[in-house]
């Protein structure tokens, strides 16, 4: 009786040569198409104002009547028994075009809108009071080249620099968001 008998059995090895090739091949397109896929989703861009941004890489600001503005976030010390806390008190506007420009583009008599956000709230803070009401949003407009209007709670500054080129601050008479709560500061204007 023979046990094992190698001679006329039939050989295998061919067909799990065949299944390893199809195998690798379905592996390979698989992996063709997702990094074809994935390169698509990835480096997809915007474009907002005059320059391109990778998705999800950062922000971009623009802005409607002047794309110059910069906003500054001013803080004061407020001294209170047992320690004290930075507020935020006034946020200044420098670079501000109180002019309407060739084109027609210009902030005055613009409305313009300040919003305070906290790091990962989507409703504004409230910056300021005024008697017994929070204020969340400030809201003011150039209404000329030497002064301003602004909401309850707020005041504007004293105008420095030429008409196409204004510098002046927003102040909080009663400020209520501590500097450590301020991440982000928006300017709307409508």
């Amino acid at each position: 009786m023979e046990i094992l008998r190698f001679e006329g059995a039939p050989n295998s090895a061919p067909k799990a040569r065949k299944r390893k090739s199809n195998l690798g091949t379905l592996a390979g397109l698989a992996s063709v198409a997702a990094i074809a896929v994935l390169g698509s989703t990835l480096a997809a861009n915007i474009t907002l104002g005059s320059g391109s941004l990778e998705f999800g890489q950062g922000t971009q600001v623009t802005a409607a009547c002047d794309s110059d503005i910069t906003v500054t976030p001013v803080t004061s010390f407020t001294n209170a028994s047992g320690g004290g806390v930075f507020m935020l008190s006034t946020i200044s506007f420098s670079g501000f075009n109180a002019v309407v420009k060739s084109g027609g583009v210009g902030c005055l008599a613009t409305t313009m809108t300040v919003g305070v956000y906290g790091d990962t709230a989507a409703t504004p803070l409230q910056i300021a009071t005024s008697g017994s009401t929070a204020v969340t949003t400030a809201t003011f407009a150039l209404t000329d080249s030497a002064t301003a209007t602004s909401t309850a709670g707020t005041l504007i500054g004293a105008y420095s620099g030429a008409a196409a080129e204004r510098s002046f601050g927003l102040g909080l008479t009663v400020p209520s968001a501590t500097a450590g709560a301020v991440y982000k500061i928006t300017l709307q204007s409508s």
